[in-house]
């Protein structure tokens, strides 16, 4: 006799399974990261505490939708609105300084074997760093002119907490290379 559970023929149940599985695996999703929570329902972006975030392969693949957030250090600043990926342009350079809002894809080259980055700002113990593709690095060390993604980013995800905070983002920044990003605030 076959005895069949309330609980295993609820579509819920593997839904809700497979998401702590995949969050288990991966890392958390920030696809909600406006409401603080990931699509498993487990609290993220916390003001103490480190949160390991999965990538977006849609933003990857096909590009981050990036909309003007501020001017600093005269440097022209966005982010993604999907998974807050930031860029940061030199304003006299900048490709996108017309526009309020783009599509923009991965450059892959840099990805795959580093970044030639300029400074922008010392930030407390941390020295800002963007490169010509707009990516950002927050980092401890000073005079870098090159910085790659560790294995551990490519292949675990980022592991970010959060670093500072302005009048409309908080940004976050990975404890493994840096990598910093931007989500609105509550």
């Amino acid at each position: 006799m076959i005895v069949n559970s309330q609980i295993l023929q609820r579509p819920g149940f593997f839904n809700w399974i497979s998401r702590r599985w995949l969050c288990a695996l991966f890392g958390r999703s920030i696809l909600q990261a406006s409401t603080f929570k990931c699509d498993c329902g487990a609290s993220i972006l916390q003001k103490d505490s480190v949160t390991r975030i999965r990538h977006v392969v849609g933003c990857f693949l096909f590009g981050h939708t990036y909309r003007h957030t501020a001017k600093r250090c005269r440097h022209n600043e966005y982010a993604c609105i999907v998974c807050g990926h930031p860029l940061l342009f030199k304003g006299s350079i900048d490709p996108y300084r017309y526009k309020k809002q783009f599509l923009k894809r991965v450059r892959y080259a840099c990805n795959l074997f580093g970044h030639a980055v300029h400074q922008v700002t010392r930030f407390d113990e941390f020295m800002e760093y963007a490169c010509h593709c707009g990516h950002t690095f927050l980092r401890r060390n000073v005079n870098l002119v090159f910085i790659n993604h560790p294995l551990i980013c490519l292949f675990a995800g980022h592991f970010i907490y959060p670093a500072r905070t302005s009048n409309k983002h908080s940004e976050f920044i990975c404890k493994n290379c840096g990598h910093t990003f931007l989500f609105p605030n509550r």
